[in-house]
């Protein structure tokens, strides 16, 4: 079950788990069930058709854990939340979805978008990045079965929005109705810079517009650069203890520098002009 003890709670905070950045993520009580609509907090959506709208229920023969989750209609819908991120930080998101057994095997463009955005946006629904921080759950290749989901991303601003769309089913395809529960947006434990301390590492300029250079007091062995996605965009393998990366063809934004010197890692952020 989802519901814990207060004692419990303190338990995990002292251990250092990750908070989710989420409001009832799980869905459960307190969060009422119903329609979620404009008005519905902390999930809300702009969608205004009652037979189109998303609703909380409560049926813990077919939840994923506990008692609620997310039920999702054949139209096309969506929901949101917004969260308060810290610039630079990696994040992984998770949560769970199930294509409802019985109805056929939906189409590969009837799935589920779940997005990263910024918060700024019309009707509530906020602007999408680029490039775009998004995850497709194609139901050509789901199964009937509760399935974990999971992508990382890196914040490049403290406010913003989490949003999920599920297609509507096209004429003459099967039923694509969904159900989702246990979201969760949590920070990664990442390496610092200040783990390269030892070696006297420093990178600069930060901003950079042409070149970021790399300087230690051991050789840098291995240097690997990710965008927001957290996709690499650059290997590196300087074996010296000072290098100059061209980073004039990145695109402006948030990227994570990760470096190894004697087997130990270290990140560091800098932003691309």
């Amino acid at each position: 079950m989802k519901k814990i003890t207060l004692a419990l709670s303190l338990l995990i905070s002292t251990i250092g788990f990750s908070q989710n950045l989420l409001q009832n993520g799980d869905l459960e009580a307190p969060l009422a069930t119903g329609k979620i609509t404009a008005a519905t907090s902390p999930w809300s959506s702009s969608i205004t058709g009652t037979s189109s709208q998303s609703s909380v229920n409560s049926n813990s023969a077919v939840a994923h854990a506990g008692d609620q989750f997310l039920n999702m209609p054949n139209d096309f819908t969506s929901l949101r939340q917004t969260f308060t991120a810290e610039v630079g930080k990696e994040y992984t998101v998770k949560f769970w979805a199930q294509y409802i057994s019985g109805q056929g095997q939906p189409a590969a463009t009837d799935g589920i978008y779940i997005s990263i955005r910024d918060v700024a946006g019309a009707n509530g629904n906020g602007t999408q990045f680029d490039p775009l921080i998004s995850y497709y759950i194609d139901p050509s290749t789901a199964d009937a079965n509760w399935n974990e989901f999971t992508f990382t991303f890196t914040a490049t601003q403290t406010d913003l929005l989490f949003f999920i769309s599920k297609q509507a089913r096209l004429s003459g395809n099967p039923n694509n109705a969904a159900r989702m529960d246990d979201f969760s947006i949590t920070a990664n434990s990442t390496a610092s810079v200040k783990d390269l301390n030892q070696f006297n590492f420093s990178a600069y300029p930060n901003p950079a517009s042409n070149n970021l250079n790399l300087s230690a007091s051991k050789n840098i062995g291995n240097v690997i650069i990710f965008n927001v996605l957290g996709q690499k965009v650059m290997t590196l393998n300087p074996n010296k203890n000072a290098t100059s990366i061209n980073v004039s063809n990145l695109n402006s934004g948030v990227y994570i520098v990760k470096a190894t010197i004697e087997g130990i890692i270290g990140s560091y952020k800098f932003v691309k002009q």
